[in-house]
């Protein structure tokens, strides 16, 4: 059970540095949206983390990074173009990918994450359909309330009174006799 455990804390590792090549990429695809070689890193970076998924049992994850793999090839394949639809469910897949990994980490389990609504969101764009059903904002995970603010006064310290020392004369060398 320990190799399994040091196994899927690599996976983790690598996925996470991986998501963090993705969003760079992601980033710069929205600037040439029509990249071959981004859009064949975006695919390779989200192929990798649905086989090792696959491979560990993590099905929510491979079923959401299957559907985004399918979105991908098309669009490198130039059988669908960047929309702003399909970066607004390429950006909701990596949010729900990085929420799976993180209850990976924190609880050793993907359950209790729901990826359905981004699967069909993904699945509708391949079919050709706006994800209407469920808005991309729904697809985000939800953030956290604003914390109040922590205010403390800070006094002011109170300045000390600078004293001066007289300097010493400086000693003066005697002249041989």
């Amino acid at each position: 059970m320990e190799e399994m455990d040091e196994i899927v804390q690599e996976f983790l590792v690598e996925s996470y540095e991986n998501l963090d090549q993705l969003d760079r990429d992601l980033v710069a695809l929205e600037q040439e949206p029509g990249s071959r070689e981004l859009l064949g890193s975006i695919f390779r970076t989200i192929h990798t983390i649905k086989g090792t998924s696959g491979f560990l049992a993590f099905n929510n994850l491979e079923s959401v990074t299957h559907v985004g793999e399918n979105l991908l090839a098309r669009l490198r394949d130039g059988k669908m173009s960047m929309t702003p639809t399909t970066t607004d469910v390429l950006l909701a897949m990596v949010d729900v990918v990085r929420e799976l990994l993180a209850a990976i980490e924190e609880r050793g389990t993907e359950e209790g994450v729901e990826v359905a609504a981004a699967v069909a969101a993904i699945t509708a764009v391949l079919e050709g359909r706006e994800p209407a059903a469920t808005p991309v904002a729904d697809l985000l995970p939800e953030a956290a309330a604003p914390a109040e603010p922590v205010v403390a006064e800070v006094a002011e310290p109170e300045a000390e009174p600078v004293v001066e020392t007289p300097a010493a004369p400086a000693p003066v060398a005697e002249a041989p006799a």
